[in-house]
């Protein structure tokens, strides 16, 4: 599956407060692609990994940004 699909399924339990609750309640990853398969997600754990990876790259350039130089004319 493609991080798009595993997006999908994040925002399926955004909206739906059974899912939601259900994701809450798992004690692991296998649990979560268990549950995403029970709703017709093809999930796995690289999905989730991969997803993790990208929201700890994004989160540094998020607090990493640099201030542009200012041009000081005289």
């Amino acid at each position: 599956m493609s991080r798009e699909g595993f997006s999908d399924f994040l925002k399926a339990a955004e909206h739906r407060l059974t899912l939601r609750e259900q994701v809450k309640s798992c004690k692991n990853y296998h649990e979560i692609i268990s549950l995403a398969y029970s709703y017709g997600f093809h999930i796995t754990l690289d999905d989730i990994q991969r997803e993790n990876t990208f929201a700890g790259v994004e989160n540094w350039f998020k607090t990493s940004k640099i201030n542009p130089i200012r041009n000081h004319s005289r």
